[in-house]
This record gives C-alpha cells, sequence and structure tokens, in this order.
C-alpha cells in the first residue's frame, strides 16, 4: 500500500499544472451596452444582460481603463447585472468583475451563482467604493476577484452569476437616487481544464489502486 502511495505521489509531481482559460469575458469593447441586453462575450461565449423593476436608462460611459462600460440607472433593491456562460468540461470556476458608479448610485451588492437562472446561492456582499472610472488608466480599486465558485457550476451546461443590488444606501452614504448610476466592466469567467498529462498520469495512478485491490 506504501508504495502505491508513493506512486500516486509521484504521479502529482510530475503531473502538468491545470491552466486556466477564460471562458467568457465582457469588456464591452466591441458591442457598447446601450440596452439591458443580452450582450455577446467579447471573448469566450456567454451573455450579459441587466434587469431593472422599473424604467431604466442603459449607457456605456468610460470604463476601467477603457473607453466604454456597461450602465444603469433607477435603481431598486432587486435589480441586477447576470453574467452566462457554459462550463462543460471546465473545473475551478472563477469571477472577476470591475465596478463604479456614481455618488447617488448604489452601494451594496450581493455576488451569487445559479446553475438554471432561477434558484441563485449567495457568493458573498460587496460595496463599491466611491471614486469614477477613468479611460486613460485601470484603477485597482474597482477591480474584485477572482472569486472562487463551488464546484457545483464544474461542467455545466450554462452558469450563471449575478450583481444585484442589496439595499437603499447610495455610495455616498445617503440613498440611492433615480438618476444615480451603477456600472460594471471588464467581467471575466474562467476555468480550468487538466492538461493531458496530468489526466495520464492520473488514471495510471487509478489502474495501480485497482490492481493492487485485486
Amino acid at each position: 500500500m506504501k508504495k502505491t502511495l508513493a506512486l500516486l505521489a509521484a504521479c502529482l509531481m510530475f503531473a502538468a499544472p491545470a491552466s486556466a482559460d477564460i471562458l467568457a469575458e465582457w469588456t464591452f469593447e466591441t458591442s457598447p451596452p446601450t440596452t439591458a441586453g443580452p450582450h455577446a462575450a467579447d471573448s469566450g461565449s456567454g451573455n450579459a444582460l441587466g434587469f431593472h423593476a422599473g424604467s431604466s436608462t442603459y449607457s456605456n460611459p468610460t470604463g476601467n481603463g477603457s473607453t466604454e462600460s456597461f450602465s444603469s440607472n433607477t435603481w431598486a433593491v432587486g435589480d441586477y447585472y447576470q453574467f452566462s456562460t457554459s462550463s462543460v468540461g471546465y473545473s475551478g470556476i472563477e469571477f472577476s468583475w470591475d465596478q463604479a458608479g456614481s455618488n447617488t448610485g448604489p452601494a451594496d451588492f450581493e455576488l451569487s451563482w445559479s446553475t438554471d437562472g432561477t434558484n441563485f446561492t449567495s457568493l458573498l456582499n460587496h460595496v463599491v467604493p466611491s471614486g469614477s472610472f477613468s479611460s486613460v488608466s485601470v484603477n485597482a480599486l474597482f477591480q474584485n476577484g477572482p472569486v472562487a465558485a463551488p464546484s457545483a457550476l464544474d461542467n455545466q451546461a450554462t452558469i450563471y452569476f449575478r450583481l444585484t443590488n442589496s439595499s437603499t444606501l447610495s455610495i455616498n452614504g445617503g440613498t440611492v437616487a433615480s438618476g444615480g448610476t451603477g456600472r460594471v466592466d471588464n467581467v471575466v469567467i474562467t476555468g480550468v481544464v487538466p492538461e493531458p498529462a496530468t489526466i495520464a498520469l492520473l488514471s495510471l495512478g487509478g489502474l495501480v489502486v485497482i490492481r493492487r485491490r485485486k
């Protein structure tokens, strides 16, 4: 048994490291988002959309180090931005994004995930910092993640992430106003797939265990 464990350890030692691939990325530069969407990913495959219970104006103001972002006003609790893609063949899903807003825009958001687009589970709560995007340079203050998603999102036909407004608190500490905006940029969903050498070595290790048990 000790020899078996040693062989498995060797397999893992020499296995090629898994590499992260971009499943979907939205920079909003290719097709400026002036509607609720859905908006196709700029890289990879997926859709981004916005939802507001009331009437909202969508626009594409300056992003974080770029000329475009996904922005909207008239925020209420429960309104959200949603991003979806496929994770078939991938595991280790991660989500990252940039987020800012105007002074009277919403401050509190909840990041959640789903595999059916209806039932969502919370990942974390996020507070949007004060300040503005600049097209000249990227400001790390507005960058978030990558946030590791649970294994339930591995190898799924479609996975969903939502950034949902969770309170009436505005970025300046007051109450969200109808003209207050919330914007996102540089949204990325990644996943990893084992290298062929890793799969082969781990399979060999499994065969050794099976033979040992016989």
